[in-house]
C-alpha cells in the first residue's frame, strides 16, 4: 500500500492512504433484494451507500463472507430491474448489520450512478 506523509511544522506528518478505486464513487440509498446463487428466492434485502461502475458499499442485516457471491436485484419505482453480480470483497460487522464491499462481476449490468 502506498503511504503519503505530508509534513507539516515540527516533522510531524499526516499520513494517509492511496485511494485504489478505479472508478469515482457517488452515494446512493438503492434498495436491493439478494438473491440465491440460482437467482430464485430472495435470502436477503439491504441497500447501497455508495456506487460506481465497479462496485459499492453495501448494507444489510444478512450475514455473508468474505469472496462470497452475490446476486442483487434493484427495482426502482417505474424502471426494469436491474441484476448485479459481484463478490464480497470485504465486511464489516455493525450493531445490528452488516457493511460489505462488492465488486461487481465485469459482464454484470452497470448500474446508473
Amino acid at each position: 500500500m502506498d503511504l503519503h506523509v505530508k509534513k507539516m511544522g515540527y516533522n510531524r506528518g499526516v499520513v494517509t492512504t492511496k485511494d485504489r478505486r478505479k472508478a469515482p464513487r457517488s452515494n446512493s440509498n438503492l434498495p436491493f433484494d439478494i438473491y440465491d446463487s440460482k437467482g430464485r428466492m430472495v435470502v436477503g434485502e439491504g441497500h447501497f451507500v455508495n456506487l460506481s461502475t465497479n462496485g459499492g458499499m453495501m448494507v444489510s442485516r444478512k450475514p455473508l463472507k468474505t469472496r462470497e457471491a452475490v446476486r442483487l436485484q434493484v427495482v426502482t419505482a417505474g424502471k426494469a430491474a436491474l441484476e448485479l453480480i459481484g463478490k464480497v470483497v470485504w465486511s464489516r460487522k455493525k450493531t445490528s448489520e452488516f457493511e460489505y464491499g462488492i465488486r461487481f462481476k465485469s459482464d454484470s449490468s452497470s448500474p446508473l450512478v
